[in-house]
């Protein structure tokens, strides 16, 4: 989708970056094209910064936002820092999580909970699991 969008604004600004066809004798030269090549030259590069910059992050933001909201206790997850844990307690409205690090001596640790990176998901797990069984079946025969 991204890519049909900037061949389109590619194919509709060239012509303002272009060199127009050569004046007639007794034209005046007007280099600068007038203010109007410069309005849409501008209109174009905002609407780039747009495209390339502003709508990929909305959409990660969305994404980040729907992996914090999925989060439940018990839930194995990854951390920005590289730290694996699993979820002992949230308050999502102070923005934090402790997560224990260590069975075997209960240690817990608090994180923001804007710093998970990864939950582990079981079903998605199990999941992964029998399609690559399928797909070994598949090889065999």
């Amino acid at each position: 989708m991204e890519s049909a969008l900037l061949n389109a604004f590619v194919n509709a600004a060239l012509p303002l970056f272009a060199d127009a066809a050569a004046p007639a004798a007794d034209a005046p030269q007007n280099p600068g094209g007038g203010p109007f090549n410069l309005v849409m030259m501008v209109f174009f590069v905002l609407i780039a910064i747009y495209l390339l910059f502003i709508l990929p992050a909305k959409s990660r933001d969305k994404q980040a936002q729907k992996l914090v909201d999925s989060i439940k206790i018990n839930d194995r997850v990854l951390t920005t820092s590289g730290i694996i844990g699993t979820v002992y307690s949230m308050d999502r409205q102070a923005g934090e999580i402790v997560l224990r690090v260590d069975e075997s001596n209960n240690v817990k640790m608090r994180f923001a909970l804007s710093s998970i990176y990864f939950v582990y998901n079981k079903e998605a797990a199990e999941k992964g699991k029998d399609e690559s069984k399928d797909k070994d079946k598949g090889a065999k025969k």
